[in-house]
C-alpha cells in the first residue's frame, strides 16, 4: 500500500498477490459532510455506470458511517482506472491533437444530458437518506415502479459550501429543490444567515479582503438581498437552459484517463486520443443546466465570444511584431479548442443564450461573498448590467449606476486584480498552492517561509513613500488574517455607512456601493 495524494482525500494505491491494483480513497474533514460526501460519490457512479454505461472504475467495497468500519473511517475502495493521466502526456501533445481531444472530451460530458432529471440536489441510494429528504420523484419518463426508483433518490446537496465552517450544523435549506429559482435563492440567504452569525475573518479569507471597498456583514446581506431580486429574472425562462443536469465538477487533466483510439482520426496524424476514465465524482450534483454547463479548465479561456461566433485575431494583427503575432494566434487557437468543447458539448439553448457567463459567474461569486469580499461580486452584478439586453430585451435593469459608482467600481476593482497577480506571481515563483500549501517536509516548509518573508520584505521597500510602505505590509498576501486584529476588524467589520480610518491615515467611505 503507497499513499498517492492527500489533499480533499487520503488516497493510497493497493497491490494484491494476484497483480490486481485498486484506489483506496478516505475522505478528509476538507471533504465535505459526513456520510453524505461518500454515499452521494458512490450513487452516482453506480448510477452513470448503470444508466450511461459511463467510463468509471466500479466500487468495490465503500462504507459512509465511519463508526461501522474497522479502520474507523469512511471509505471508497475502486479499480484503479485504466489508461493514463490526461496530464502525463498533455505537454507533448501537438497542437491539432489537443482540439480533437477537446471535441472528443464535449462529447462525452454531453452524454450526461441524456438523464432527465426532476429535481435539483444529489443523487443517493435510497436507503441512505431518510423519506422525509428525499425528491418525490428521480427521471422523467419512468413509471413509479422502475427499477431506478427503488434503487436511487434524489436527496439534499452535499456539494461542501452548503456544509463548511458552520454551516454543517445551522438550519438551512440544503434542497432537494423543485426549480432553479428555489436553489438560487437558498444560496444567498444560507450565506446571509452564516455572514450574520458567524462572519469573522480566518485563515481561509482571500488576503485582498483587506482592500477598501470589500464590505463589512452589512454590506454583504444588502447586496445579496439585492442579488435575491435578480434571480427571478437572470434566470433563464427555457426549460431547456434551466432543466436538472448532472455534469462532472473538476474535470481536470488529472482526472481524466486516455487511451489511443484504434482508428486513425480524419483530423490528426497521430492517433486520437480516447476517454478511458474519469473519476472523482466527489461533489458532483444536479444543478440548473445554464449554470452546470461549464468549459472545464484544461481549455477554458476568457474572450471568447458567444454562440456560434468563433474567435478572431485582434484587428491590428498585421501592424504586431513577431512576438507579438504568434503570442495572438496561440490565444486564437486555444480560444478556438474552448470553443470546439461548447460546441460538441453544449445543447443549442445553452451555447445561444445570452449572457451565459454573466449569469452563472454572479452566482457562481454569490456562494463565496465573505471569503473572497464584494468587489468581484459588485463587478460580476455590473457585467450583468452591462449585459442587461441579452436577459430582458426592452426591459429596465434593477441596479442603477451612477458615473462616480461606476468609476470607483473599476478603480476598485483594478486594484483587486492586480493582487491578485501578485499572489499568483507568488505562488508560481515559490510552487505554492492553495492558501499557501507547501509540498514537503517540514524542513521544505520553512525554508519557503524564509524566502517568502524575504520576498515580503522586497515588496515593502519598494513602495515609492512613507505611506506606500505603510499600506503594503496590509495587503501583502501571505498573512496571518487570524492575528491581524488591530488591521482586520476596522475594515471588514464595521457597521455600515460609517467613516472608517485607514491605516495609512486617509479615509473610506463603507456605504453600499454597487
Amino acid at each position: 500500500m503507497v499513499k498517492i495524494n492527500e489533499s480533499m482525500n487520503r488516497v493510497f494505491l493497493l497491490r494484491f498477490d494476484s497483480g490486481r491494483e485498486a484506489i483506496a480513497r478516505f475522505p478528509t474533514s476538507l471533504a465535505g459532510p459526513s456520510h453524505f460526501t461518500t454515499a452521494s460519490e458512490v450513487a452516482t457512479i453506480d448510477f452513470l455506470r448503470r444508466r450511461l454505461g459511463f467510463p468509471i472504475p466500479p466500487v468495490l467495497a465503500w462504507s459512509s458511517r465511519a463508526e461501522g468500519t474497522d479502520v474507523g473511517a469512511e471509505f471508497i475502495l475502486m479499480e484503479k482506472a485504466s489508461g493514463c493521466l490526461l496530464s502525463d502526456v498533455w505537454g507533448n501533445l501537438p497542437r491539432a491533437e489537443r482540439g480533437v481531444f477537446a471535441k472528443t472530451l464535449g462529447e462525452c460530458e454531453r452524454r450526461l444530458l441524456e438523464l432527465k432529471f426532476t429535481h435539483y440536489g444529489s443523487l443517493y441510494y435510497k436507503d441512505d437518506i431518510p423519506a422525509s429528504l428525499r425528491a418525490p420523484t428521480l427521471l422523467e419518463g419512468i413509471s413509479p415502479d422502475h427499477e431506478l426508483n427503488s434503487i436511487f433518490c434524489i436527496g439534499p446537496i452535499a456539494r461542501r459550501d452548503f456544509w463548511e465552517a458552520e454551516r454543517g450544523s445551522m438550519s438551512i435549506d440544503r434542497g432537494p429543490w423543485c426549480t432553479a429559482e428555489d436553489y438560487m435563492t437558498a444560496v444567498a440567504r444560507r450565506e446571509q444567515e452564516w455572514i450574520s452569525s458567524f462572519g469573522t475573518p480566518h485563515f481561509l479569507d482571500d488576503p485582498n479582503r483587506i482592500l477598501p471597498g470589500q464590505g463589512n456583514r452589512d454590506d454583504h446581506v444588502a447586496v445579496l438581498s439585492l442579488y435575491t431580486t435578480l434571480v427571478p429574472i437572470i434566470t433563464p425562462p427555457l426549460h431547456e437552459q434551466v432543466r436538472p443536469v448532472m455534469w462532472h465538477p473538476d474535470l481536470h487533466a488529472s482526472n481524466i484517463f486516455v487511451k489511443h483510439s484504434k482508428e486513425l482520426s480524419k483530423n490528426s496524424p497521430a492517433l486520437p486520443l480516447a476517454v478511458s476514465s474519469i473519476i472523482d465524482w466527489q461533489g458532483t450534483w444536479i444543478g440548473p443546466a445554464f449554470l452546470q454547463l461549464q468549459v472545464p479548465p484544461l481549455y477554458r479561456m476568457d474572450g471568447v465570444p458567444p454562440g456560434r461566433q468563433l474567435p478572431a485575431l485582434p484587428e491590428n494583427f498585421e501592424d504586431l511584431g513577431e512576438r507579438e503575432k504568434a503570442e495572438a494566434e496561440d490565444n486564437r487557437q486555444r480560444r478556438l479548442h474552448h470553443k470546439l468543447f461548447e460546441a460538441a458539448a453544449y445543447p443549442p439553448p445553452i451555447l445561444n443564450m445570452g449572457a451565459h457567463q454573466q449569469r452563472a459567474y454572479l452566482e457562481d461569486l454569490a456562494q463565496v461573498t465573505w471569503k473572497y469580499g464584494l468587489i468581484p461580486f459588485r463587478m460580476a452584478l455590473w457585467n450583468v448590467y452591462d449585459h442587461w439586453e441579452d436577459i430582458i430585451s426592452g426591459g429596465p435593469c434593477p441596479v442603477e449606476y451612477s458615473s462616480e459608482d461606476l468609476d470607483e467600481l473599476r478603480a476598485r476593482h483594478e486594484m483587486w486584480l492586480q493582487h491578485h497577480e501578485l499572489v499568483e506571481d507568488t505562488d508560481r515563483e515559490f510552487g505554492l498552492g492553495e492558501f499557501g500549501h507547501v509540498k514537503g517536509d517540514r524542513g521544505q516548509f520553512e525554508k519557503v517561509k524564509l524566502a517568502v518573508e524575504r520576498k515580503k520584505q522586497e515588496y515593502i521597500e519598494g513602495g515609492n513613500d512613507d505611506e506606500a510602505k505603510t499600506v503594503r505590509p496590509l495587503v501583502w498576501p501571505y498573512r496571518d488574517t487570524l492575528r491581524d486584529r488591530d488591521v482586520i476588524p476596522p475594515l471588514v467589520l464595521q457597521s455600515a455607512r460609517t467613516q472608517v480610518h485607514t491605516p495609512a491615515g486617509g479615509h473610506t467611505q463603507h456605504g453600499l456601493k454597487l
